[in-house]
């Protein structure tokens, strides 16, 4: 075990998470007092939005995803509240000296929801139902683009069950990221059995080993789940958990108030001072592990042009848009991964607001007069952005000062990541949130020049540079800390050389919740489990 520990060390080394301190704040802490856990009840957590899928291969967007993590397990987790890994499906695991195997020993005696039991052909049926379209498991509705945006055909060259309870990944070369990439939604378990019932219909009929059961999604898009009796870590306390979208962040909050929902997802700017001054009312905060940008489509003309994206960057006054949109819940950004990440480089300077600049740019390009073009909003409230109109607003009105006549459109959700995944818009509002707590899971999904080629691409801006590309290459096999960063730090002045983006802002990750609901605690990533949490009567 002595390289489990090593790695562990490693990956702990290698990420300069800083959250929040919830400090002795009672409207900060998720728990008051000593009390024991009590069991029962109905937890109803307020979302932004319903989810698109509840197949954990295919959830890309975090509506789903903050939902899948409590049906399914996979073999890892993140440890909430730090930057570590913990053993989950696998109750440990050994990697080999040079790198290239980890073997990890399963849990014995877990069951799926449906009663059929997790073991090593779970696992290679879970994994190998995405990398085999002439797989049994592979669903025609999904084209599992987790699994080709993190380009894992090439990270893994062959899984195999030594035993019933063993499973020994091989891979291509040491991978820094590999354990992150495992507590990843689409490395999750799935029950073999079910998928196998309800082939393209299990998006809607997921079976998992995780501390809730599926019950029913309904009409309104709320999803109900209900305790696992025979969860591996023990039966959760509450009852019954239900995803409840409430699209609206100021009516999300007034149901908080009214304690119709017991928890909510982002607030808007304009409630935060009431929230914080509600009695009954508490919340957990920590400076979130997002970005929210412009993706400026590079495959298109004008902005093939460096000048014409560095015009967009010079017109729009970040400062001030972050202050209207964002608040207290941001603070501007200048590099592609936020500040509490290993290779955030303190040395890039942020691009001045200066609208003569940016006509000179764009006179230089050939557009005296400017242009005309589409920006794709965003319809609905993202942890990284909350209010996506008044966002496209801000930019329309910075842009038309210098002669960008700027159309905003939009469409639902489902439609907006489909055109943007496509590559059929020209600028386009987008943001993401950490997948894991780890620069790499910024840098590839959406600045690699892979990406840039796939159905259902992430890298929104279609970058396609060849150093940035051999940058994320070298940080996925360099594992010493420092030398890892430099790595990163200098992928973000690649960044700011070539200008894919108009960075907007890191968002804070907020999470109001009523004063009985205790024990929630915040991961340093997208996730949110509420195995361990439970309503005091």
């Amino acid at each position: 075990m002595k390289h489990q520990t090593f790695i562990r060390r490693i990956f702990v080394c290698l990420i300069g998470l800083s959250l929040i301190s919830c400090g002795p704040d009672k409207k900060s802490s998720t728990t008051d007092d000593d009390s024991k856990p009590e069991y029962g009840g109905t937890l109803i957590y307020a979302k932004n939005g319903p989810p698109i899928s509840l197949d954990p291969a295919a959830t890309k967007e975090t509506e789903s995803s903050v939902i899948v993590a409590s049906i399914f397990d996979g073999l890892v987790e993140q440890q909430a509240g730090k930057a570590a890994i913990n053993p989950a499906l696998a109750k440990s695991w050994n990697i080999s000296k040079d790198g290239l195997t980890y073997t990890f020993n399963l849990r014995t005696g877990v069951t799926f929801h449906d009663g059929t039991p997790f073991n090593a052909d779970a696992v290679l049926f879970s994994f190998n139902r995405q990398k085999d379209p002439k797989h049994p498991g592979y669903t025609t509705r999904d084209a599992f683009e987790y699994w080709k945006n993190f380009d894992m055909d090439k990270v893994v060259r062959t899984i195999a069950a030594v035993n019933d309870s063993t499973v020994e990944f091989k891979l291509s070369k040491p991978d820094a990221t590999f354990l992150n990439l495992l507590t990843i939604n689409f490395a999750a378990i799935v029950s073999p059995e079910a998928v196998k019932k309800y082939k393209n219909d299990f998006y809607k009929n997921p079976v998992g080993t995780g501390a809730f059961k599926f019950s029913s999604w309904n009409d309104d898009g709320s999803v109900v789940c209900a305790a696992f009796e025979n969860f591996m870590n023990g039966r959760p306390y509450a009852d019954t958990l239900v995803f409840k979208p409430i699209p609206d962040g100021h009516q999300r909050w007034l149901e908080l108030k009214a304690g119709t929902v017991n928890m909510m997802s982002t607030p808007g700017q304009a409630d935060l001072a009431e929230i914080e001054n509600t009695s009954g009312v508490k919340m957990a905060k920590q400076h979130g592990i997002n970005v929210a940008y412009l993706a400026m489509n590079m495959s298109k003309k004008p902005f093939t042009d460096l000048r014409v994206r560095q015009a967009i960057v010079y017109a729009i006054n970040r400062e001030q848009l972050v202050k209207e949109v964002y608040g207290q819940l941001g603070r501007p950004a200048k590099n592609p991964i936020p500040p509490v990440l290993l290779g955030y480089n303190e040395e890039i300077r942020f691009t001045p607001y200066n609208p003569e600049k940016s006509k000179e740019l764009l006179k230089e390009a050939g557009f005296p007069n400017g242009f005309k073009t589409k920006l794709l909003s965003l319809p609905i409230v993202r942890e990284y952005m909350p209010n996506g109109q008044l966002t496209a607003e801000f930019i329309q009105k910075e842009l038309k000062a210098v002669g960008i006549e700027v159309e905003i459109v939009s469409y639902e959700w489902k439609e907006v990541l489909a055109r943007r995944e496509r590559g059929d818009h020209e600028l386009a509002l987008a943001g993401w949130v950490g997948d894991a707590p780890d620069p790499h899971f910024f840098f590839f999904p959406l600045l690699d020049k892979v990406n840039a080629k796939n159905v259902g691409s992430t890298n929104a801006a279609s970058y396609k540079s060849e150093e940035m590309h051999n940058l994320i290459e070298k940080g996925k096999i360099t594992f010493e800390p420092v030398e890892r960063s430099n790595v990163y730090k200098k992928a973000c002045e690649v960044f700011n050389k070539d200008l894919p983006w108009f960075t907007i802002a890191h968002s804070v990750s907020i999470v109001p919740m009523r004063d009985n609901v205790m024990d929630f605690v915040l991961h340093s990533s997208s996730v949110r489990k509420f195995d361990k949490v439970w309503l005091k009567k």
